[in-house]
């Protein structure tokens, strides 16, 4: 296991989570297999941060039933249509409501995992 420097708790009563701060834990196959109770994940990141991160992500979930979707880059891309994909990939790969989505990135991709994840 990757050792982790440090651990922030979320207190949200029933929906506390764990933060957890350290050096190489994307890759670290203990901690998402602690936390991801579904089967399936799905994975949101861009042009950018893919190219960069995502094997190794997806090499630390095997196991795992893993589809990814990459979004193009830049906030003009925060749209209805972006989102869509991230639903008909969803759909067509018969992700139940249980699935896990992991935003690779920062800013729309977050944004547009966040908000696929809260309305799936």
């Amino acid at each position: 296991m990757v050792p982790v420097t440090d651990k922030v708790n979320v207190a949200l009563g029933e929906r506390t989570y764990p933060i957890y701060i350290g050096s190489g834990l994307l890759g670290s196959s203990d901690i998402y297999r602690q936390h991801i109770p579904s089967s399936q994940v799905m994975v949101v990141s861009n042009e950018t941060v893919a190219p960069l991160y995502l094997r190794q992500l997806t090499d630390a979930l095997e196991g795992f039933r893993i589809e990814s979707v990459i979004l193009p880059d830049g906030e003009q891309y925060k749209t209805l249509e972006v989102w869509n994909q991230i639903f008909t990939q969803l759909l067509s790969k018969k992700y139940n409501r249980q699935c896990t989505i992991i935003a690779l990135g920062g800013g729309v991709v977050g944004d547009m995992a966040g908000f696929a994840a809260a309305t799936y």
